[in-house]
């Protein structure tokens, strides 16, 4: 490829120059060209010719007034030839046509000649005009002297002709002067062409031996790739499995030995069981850091912001950490100033308490006989609220080389380290990465027999006192108002979904199966909120929520709130844009319709006038770990949803959705197959978009991902195909 770019630059050097040369030539060949095209000389023959033509006939008119008694017809004759003669006299004299002869000094001597003769002329002729009769003596004079003045012309129409001869000769030899600079620049027109074509043959030849390695690398790299995934989603899937099956029994073990420590033992008994006890805790440990790891690693970790009180949650994180503390003989402070403005802040709790048990426990660790302090400290930057946690301590502290190592997976700084205190060397790993994903920063300072200072920074949202109470006393689950809730869904299977969990929640829902029907409905019975898909067939809900706040019935107050599967932040907008209330991206868990209608009974409705700035936030979906799934087991299916529609609805109603998605798919997959023969790009998308939709709702997210990937171009019949036999072949295993 080198090589390649070095020719390329010779070639188009060698193409400037041939350029430069190119444009030489033709400017001269240009410049001879209108030299030769140039007509002055043959102008200025002419022009001569006839001014001794015009001498001759005044000598002629002159003769033949000689031969009769003068009359006035011929002096008037007479006086008109001379008067031309002195005009082709003035004409050559004054145009450019003399200027071609000023270099001539025979020529220049001519002209004057010519010129005095003439004027000397004048007076006789204009005697003739007004009536004077010449005498035959006079006559003869004036005849001897035209005489004179024809051989005066003539010598100078000689004199122009064989100039002009020496001229031609001159334009013959600049013609073979054009013939050679012709040849030469169509030599090297075909010199250059030449040149140009055998390298770039040379060039393509280069060009196709490298696109063909680039092709197998590749492919193999493509391959490597795939091998590498499968091997990763092997490792991921044995380690969550392993992860499942440890610590069902974890927990037993844990719980037994809790419950032996109550009991009437022996002091080496019980000594023992502590040790069991505590043997399990930090294998428990071991196995939930690689766990968290592994999702990390793969995007998976999920976030949950709620109200948080930061005293509180720093007191039971010490206290978590004070026994294992004083198993080292270590103190715990808990540094937090009495004005500490972000006391309660809006954040994930469940991660913060994490980061800092996982600081706090190696502060520990790595100390003997010292201190180990957990300090707050708040503060503004660029405007924004920040609080900072610092974790320190006098342990051993850490030097230079083993400052590198850090926050680096499966890494100790000692190798001897992980023998002496144990660990994965995956915990600042995780807190890195928790930090990031809260959108904080983490760091830390060292020194070698001193002590170490870990701290994490976090821009954070201070909220009320109120709030944080709310969620305590748990008066979110309290039981919610009955409202009326018109469902917009095309899709059967997410009709049943949806209304299953409404029902659940105690609400009156009526379901229409397109915007059009949600337009008529809407018109004649009020509703508390609407629910409303965005692409659906006959009406989407973009279309049918403008229509429901324009037509100013019943329901054109009404919160809007969108539920699709479309979530970019286009989407959005078009919803907002169109009067909406709310967004909802599927899958729809049960607690997101709670929280939906919590947020719908406090918003203030002022008919079309609602602020649509302020969106509804929801909390994500909630992922639910280590539960013990009812036995239908899909590959491809989300076993989090699963777990959730099984938790609601049940088992029975969970495969009645499953099968209708299935029932309902091969009917969607015909109309796919329609739309694409009639060329409907607009109905291809809508279907694809409802088998998005209806397979996220049931958690088959392998079925919604390809779905999802044929709405980004325009699919084959091959394409549809394909996604039939996926759906096929996750219905085959399904019935087996």
């Amino acid at each position: 490829m080198r090589k390649t770019g070095s020719t390329t630059l010779i070639l188009q050097l060698v193409s400037a120059v041939l350029l430069f040369v190119l444009i030489v030539l033709f400017v001269d060949i240009s410049r001879q060209f209108r030299f030769l095209q140039d007509g002055i000389r043959e102008n200025a023959v002419w022009s001569v010719y006839q001014l001794d033509r015009e001498a001759r006939a005044l000598d002629y008119s002159l003769a033949e007034l000689r031969r009769q008694p003068p009359s006035p017809a011929l002096l008037g004759e007479l006086s008109l030839r001379y008067d031309i003669l002195y005009s082709r006299t003035q004409l050559v004299i004054e145009s450019k046509f003399g200027d071609y002869f000023s270099d001539d000094p025979k020529v220049v001597r001519l002209l004057g000649e010519i010129t005095a003769q003439v004027t000397a002329f004048q007076a006789t002729f204009d005697a003739y005009t007004l009536g004077d009769t010449p005498t035959a003596a006079e006559l003869e004079s004036l005849d001897d002297a035209l005489a004179a003045l024809s051989k005066t012309t003539e010598a100078l129409l000689i004199q122009t002709n064989m100039q002009l001869s020496a001229d031609r000769a001159d334009a013959r030899d600049t013609i073979l002067e054009l013939e050679k600079t012709s040849a030469i620049m169509l030599g090297l027109l075909m010199v250059s062409v030449v040149f140009l074509v055998v390298t770039l043959r040379r060039q393509l030849k280069s060009v196709r031996k490298a696109g063909v390695e680039l092709e197998g690398m590749a492919h193999r790299l493509t391959e490597a790739y795939e091998a590498a995934d499968a091997g990763n989603r092997a490792k991921s899937q044995f380690m969550a499995t392993m992860g499942h099956e440890i610590r069902t029994p974890l927990n037993a073990i844990l719980g037994m030995s809790e419950l032996l420590e109550f009991s009437e033992l022996p002091d080496d008994a019980l000594s023992s069981v502590k040790t069991i006890r505590s043997s399990g805790e930090a294998l428990l440990e071991v196995i939930n850091e690689i766990l968290d790891y592994s999702k990390i690693e793969h995007g998976k970790l999920e976030l949950e912001e709620r109200a948080v009180d930061i005293r509180a949650l720093a007191e039971t994180t010490v206290s978590i950490i004070r026994g294992r503390a004083d198993d080292h003989g270590n103190t715990v402070v808990l540094d937090i100033p009495d004005s500490l403005d972000a006391l309660f802040v809006r954040t994930d709790p469940t991660r913060l308490r994490q980061v800092l048990l996982n600081l706090l426990s190696n502060a520990v660790k790595f100390t003997s006989k010292g201190t180990v302090t957990l300090r707050l400290r708040e503060f503004y930057r660029h405007g924004k609220l920040m609080m900072r946690f610092e974790v320190e301590d006098t342990g051993i502290g850490i030097d230079e080389a083993g400052l590198a190592k850090l926050f680096k997976p499966f890494s100790q700084v000692d190798a001897s380290i992980s023998r002496k205190y144990g660990g994965t060397g995956l915990g600042l790993t995780i807190c890195k990465q928790i930090v990031e994903k809260l959108g904080g920063e983490l760091g830390m300072s060292s020194t070698v027999g001193v002590g170490s200072i870990f701290w994490f920074e976090l821009a954070v949202v201070a909220v009320g006192k109120d709030e944080v109470r709310r969620q305590a006393t748990g008066q979110d689950k309290a039981p919610l108002p009955r409202l009326r809730i018109l469902l917009v869904e095309d899709n059967r299977v997410n009709q049943m979904v949806a209304t299953r969990f409404l029902d659940r929640l105690g609400q009156e829902v009526v379901v229409a199966g397109d915007g059009a029907q949600a337009v008529s409905i809407a018109r004649e019975q009020a509703f508390d909120v609407i629910l409303m898909d965005m692409q659906m067939p006959v009406m989407d809900g973009i279309e049918a929520t403008r229509r429901i706040i324009a037509d100013g019935g019943l329901c054109s107050a009404t919160p809007i709130v969108a539920m699709t599967a479309n979530a970019s932040d286009d989407d959005r907008r078009r919803c907002i844009e169109a009067g909406m209330a709310g967004f909802e991206s599927k899958p729809v868990t049960m607690e997101r319709l709670r929280n939906v209608i919590h947020s719908i009974v406090d918003i203030p409705v002022n008919g079309q006038g609602r602020d649509m700035q302020n969106d509804i936030g929801l909390p994500e979906p909630i992922i639910i770990d280590d539960v013990d799934f009812p036995p239908l087991s899909i590959e491809g299916l989300d076993e989090a949803r699963q777990s959730e529609l099984v938790e609601a609805l049940g088992e029975d109603v969970f495969r009645e959705l499953v099968e209708s998605f299935f029932y309902d798919a091969s009917g969607l997959i015909q109309d796919l197959h329609v739309a694409l023969a009639n060329h409907d790009p607009e109905k291809i998308d809508r279907v694809l978009h409802t088998i998005k939709g209806a397979a996220v709702n049931v958690g088959l997210n392998d079925i919604a991902d390809s779905a999802h990937a044929l709405r980004s171009h325009r699919p084959s019949p091959a394409d549809v195909d394909k996604l039939s036999g996926e759906i096929e072949t996750l219905k085959f295993k399904l019935v087996a």
